[in-house]
């Protein structure tokens, strides 16, 4: 992992990855090993940094963005990519205004589940003449 990542912790267990979700693990690596054998997927050899898959540096990101333009694969300014990320935080945010509470979230439906109350504070009341 470069120099950030992210801890995700659920009720199953626990994925460390990179700001971007690159480069997921399940820990601990045991769980790793075995969801490899179960999938028979080949265990990984030298690992690049965190953002080597798109370059590393300013000119490696330019380099993608440029790609993607020409119709290779999204880089990572691409708005599809940033939406999980969104929601993480929309919803740390919400769940830090209900007193922490865990949230169940449909990602399908864009809605909490467990908390219908907590689903006011996805959106907002627009004043006359800037609805969406």
């Amino acid at each position: 992992m470069g120099d950030n990542g992210r801890l995700l912790v659920g009720d199953k267990g626990k994925i460390l990855c990179g700001f971007r979700s690159e480069n997921a693990q399940l820990i601990p690596e045991a769980k790793m090993r075995s969801y490899r054998a179960a999938k028979h997927l080949p265990e990984p050899g030298s690992r690049e940094p965190s953002g080597g898959q798109q370059g590393s540096g300013r000119f490696g990101r330019e380099a993608a963005w440029i790609k993607s333009f020409k119709g290779g694969p999204a880089s990572y300014g691409d708005f599809l990519l940033a939406q999980p990320i969104s929601d993480a935080i929309n919803l740390a945010a919400i769940s830090l205004r209900l007193g922490g509470r865990r949230l169940l979230w449909n990602s399908t439906s864009s809605k909490i589940t467990n908390i219908p109350e907590a689903n006011r504070y996805l959106t907002r009341e627009y004043r006359p003449g800037w609805e969406l």
